[in-house]
C-alpha cells in the first residue's frame, strides 16, 4: 500500500498544538484531513529518536498504548519460589535445631 504525502511544517505544528491541548489523535486527523495514523506516527517516531530506541514505530506505539491502559507501571521482581506452608517452616526449623546441636550426625 502506498504512502501519503508527509506532513508539512504547518500541519506538523498544528498537530503538536492540538495534541498539547488534549485533542484526540482521531479528532486531529479529521481536522487536518489526513489518515488517522499520521499524527500518531509522528509522536511515536519522535519518541523513538529522542530515547534512541532500536525498535519499529509500531512497537513504540504498542508500548505507549499498553502504558496508557495501566494505572501504575511499576517494576516488581517476580518471586522465584513458592511460599512456604506452616508444615514446611516447622520441618525446616526442626532440621536446623537437630543439626546445630549435633553437627556430626
Amino acid at each position: 500500500m502506498g504512502r501519503g504525502k508527509a506532513l508539512t511544517d504547518q500541519e506538523y505544528w498544528w498537530v503538536i498544538g492540538l495534541h498539547d491541548g488534549g485533542t484526540s489523535l482521531h479528532e486531529i486527523s479529521r481536522k487536518i484531513s489526513r489518515s488517522r495514523t499520521s499524527p500518531g506516527n509522528y509522536f511515536a517516531a519522535e519518541l523513538k529518536t529522542k530515547l534512541g530506541i532500536k525498535a519499529s514505530v509500531r512497537t513504540v506505539q504498542t508500548v505507549q498504548t499498553v502504558l496508557k491502559r495501566v494505572d501504575h507501571p511499576v517494576y516488581t521482581k517476580m518471586d522465584r519460589t513458592l511460599p512456604l506452608t506452616a508444615a514446611h517452616k516447622a520441618a525446616r526449623l526442626n532440621w536446623a535445631e537437630e543439626h546445630i546441636l549435633n553437627p556430626d550426625e
